[in-house]
């Protein structure tokens, strides 16, 4: 890779107890969800460590880890992008070719952050990577009884921008969010909704506002309701996503993933320590 500047998308992974309510030791020497939640980052580190290769089964892909330093990742995932050329000479040929990009992952419990290099002669969206490696990794987590489920991260006025600019059109808002289970995050949220959200063992919870179809919503941004929800939705909680009169497509905030960027560092496997530094620091 070239010193080109790198782009990276954001988004937040939380790792989930399958079944809240399951009797019994859940296996080995975990006898309590509680103590399985408490331990939940340790065991995604096994579920991490013990896969070799990201791969959807319908991408050949190679994964190679750069850097590893406690609960930090740095790895390069490359894609076969076969691709068809004519020669010089009136023939058709096939020659591999394996674009690759860089993944960060930080398994700190008030972090739990995937950070996916935006490019697009690797992949289309940093999203399917994203989706890749949590399932490549589900069946090691289900046999420690844990999921984990992913949001990307958005800046939040974009989002008030939205309201802002819409104002007077805005028919629907929902929210798509889930179930806390970082406390750095979720302090916005009302303890009610964490309490519903966990007693009925949801993964994830809707919440749908909608007004009469001859009027429109009216949303403030000093709503402390609104504000909670949009803050624990933009840190990777949720998405949001509105329904504007005259636009025939839900307008959703997962649109608009967070972005962050390194410039003037040539990227290569002496240097993947100080770019695992870097990133962590944007990241903080």
């Amino acid at each position: 890779m070239s010193s080109h500047p790198l782009s990276f998308e954001l988004y937040r992974y939380q790792i989930l107890p399958i079944d809240r309510f399951l009797q019994g030791d859940l296996f080995n020497d975990i006898g309590s969800i509680e103590e399985l939640i408490s331990r939940k980052n340790e065991f995604f580190k096994k579920a991490l460590e013990g896969t070799t290769n990201f791969s959807s089964g319908r991408q050949d892909t190679i994964t190679q880890k750069l850097y590893e330093d406690e609960n930090f990742y740095l790895f390069k995932i490359a894609y076969n992008k076969s691709m068809h050329r004519e020669t010089k000479d009136f023939r058709a040929e096939v020659i591999d070719h394996w674009p690759s990009l860089l993944v960060a992952i930080w398994n700190d419990p008030e972090k739990q952050f995937i950070a996916v290099q935006r490019r697009t002669t690797a992949v289309s969206s940093t999203e399917v990577v994203v989706k890749t490696i949590l399932a490549s990794i589900t069946p090691i987590l289900e046999s420690y009884h844990l999921r984990a489920v992913y949001e990307s991260l958005f800046e939040k006025q974009k989002f008030w921008s939205l309201l802002h600019r819409y104002e007077g059109r805005i028919r629907s808002l929902e929210f798509e969010l889930i179930t806390p289970n970082m406390a750095n995050i979720s302090s916005s949220l009302s303890e009610d909704l964490k309490m519903f959200a966990k007693a009925t063992n949801s993964i994830k919870n809707e919440l749908k506002i909608q007004s009469d179809p001859k009027s429109s919503l009216h949303l403030d941004e000093e709503n402390p309701t609104l504000q909670g929800l949009v803050e624990y939705s933009s840190e990777g909680g949720g998405n949001i996503s509105l329904k504007i009169e005259g636009i025939n497509r839900k307008v959703h905030t997962s649109k608009t993933v967070k972005e962050v960027s390194i410039e003037g560092l040539e990227v290569n496997n002496s240097n993947a320590s100080e770019l695992s530094k870097i990133i962590k620091e944007l990241l903080r």
